[in-house]
């Protein structure tokens, strides 16, 4: 005899025999529509590797002359300048990539499973005079500041081996920083802008190097590094 309970009963086990295997699959993985859940890369930031030129200004050149004129070496105080844009530029980029990565949910971890991220600069800034004019109170310097020089990027696996490179030319991001020199005529000391300017053109380098390299470091392209 025909049973409406027997039918109901047969439905629903046939239905749930169907469900079944598909909340069996595995949801960690491939996401509940399909969707690739390859877990990103944990990345260590290594301490960028920088050389820089940076012409003498101001302050720092007084010294130097001052240093040449008591016969001691002309390098030390170059040195010193160069050692204190290097300081700024490396932190200026180390900030930038950490809050990048940040931002794409990528644990900046150091553990024997990381990748390791290098950066590499090799700087060169220059100063283009543009005019100098004199009156009876001062002479006045103006020019520009201009970067040249190599960016070098490494994506480096635990065992060292290289799973990402690029390469940027600093000349090609077109930097520009004006700079004015000021000289009193009755011996009172210049005022220089230099340093500041020099100063913003750091921060600037940085910022546009990450705009280069940043798609390179987004989460789903570090994810594709995973699964190689």
């Amino acid at each position: 005899m025909f049973s409406p309970k027997a039918l109901f009963t047969g439905a629903f086990l046939t239905g749930t025999f169907l469900i079944a295997p598909l909340l069996a699959a595995p949801v960690a993985a491939q996401g509940f529509f399909g969707g690739d859940e390859t877990p990103l890369p944990h990345i260590t930031l290594a301490q960028a590797e920088i050389v820089m030129d940076v012409p003498m200004h101001g302050n720092d050149l007084e010294a130097l002359l001052a240093q040449a004129a008591a016969g001691k070496s002309l390098s030390a105080a170059k040195e010193k300048t160069e050692a204190r844009f290097i300081a700024q530029l490396r932190t200026e980029l180390e900030t930038r990539l950490r809050e990048f990565l940040t931002d794409e949910e990528v644990p900046l971890i150091t553990d024997n499973q990381s990748l390791t991220l290098h950066s590499a600069v090799d700087l060169t800034i220059a100063k283009e005079l543009n005019d100098i004019r004199s009156s009876g109170d001062y002479e006045l310097e103006r020019g520009r500041l201009t970067a040249s020089g190599d960016y070098h990027l490494r994506l480096k696996s635990p065992s060292g081996r290289v799973l990402r490179e690029k390469r940027v030319d600093i000349a090609d991001l077109r930097l520009r920083q004006g700079y004015q020199i000021k000289t009193p005529n009755d011996g009172r000391p210049s005022e220089d802008n230099t340093n500041e300017q020099l100063q913003t053109l750091m921060a600037e380098l940085a910022e546009r190097l990450l705009d280069r390299i940043e798609d390179d470091l987004e989460a789903d392209s570090l994810r594709e590094l995973n699964r190689s």
